[in-house]
């Protein structure tokens, strides 16, 4: 075991190469994020891919919502609503004025008090199925990108598209 100074990410990054700084997963793994833009019926959200400590925390705040009890003690559909909520309350980076007005009237904001379970639906759905299409950018050797989301119409190389996939209640 051997005790270094601390690791400067930049002097690390500088010593890959150029194909290994334009790996999608290398760019993920070196503090980017992915984001996309998701069109609903109330307005444009920016949801984020959820990394494995944004997983985490989905599941913390799903859980202190049940009070800590286990999952079993809960109605499927009453659960299947707690992790879309912890979901959203963790991945929605942004969204509509309502939304914006939303958290600005109440610092605690969390999708649990949005009236429409269709609503949220469709907006876990639609991060849901972002989520699925970065993994599958991630999956070695599979996707048709190989590793590398497309890059979206006018956006600058450094920016990658995408966002969500694969949650599942």
């Amino acid at each position: 075991m051997k005790i270094v100074d601390a690791i400067d990410a930049e002097k690390t990054a500088e010593k890959l190469t150029e194909e290994e700084k334009d790996d999608f997963f290398t760019k993920m793994v070196m503090g980017k994020d992915v984001t996309e833009e998701i069109e609903t019926r109330r307005g444009t959200f920016k949801v984020k891919y959820p990394k494995p400590k944004d997983m985490i925390a989905i599941g913390k705040i799903a859980a202190y919502r049940r009070d800590y009890k286990p999952v079993e003690a809960f109605d499927l559909a009453g659960e299947n609503e707690n992790i879309m909520a912890a979901t959203l309350d963790v991945v929605v980076v942004s969204g509509p004025e309502w939304y914006e007005n939303a958290k600005k009237v109440n610092k605690f904001f969390s999708f649990t008090e949005v009236p429409s379970r269709a609503f949220l639906a469709e907006l876990y759905g639609k991060a849901y199925s972002f989520r699925r299409k970065v993994e599958e950018c991630l999956s070695e050797g599979e996707g048709p990108t190989g590793g590398r989301l497309p890059a979206e119409k006018g956006a600058h190389d450094d920016v990658d598209g995408g966002v969500f996939g694969g949650l599942a209640g």
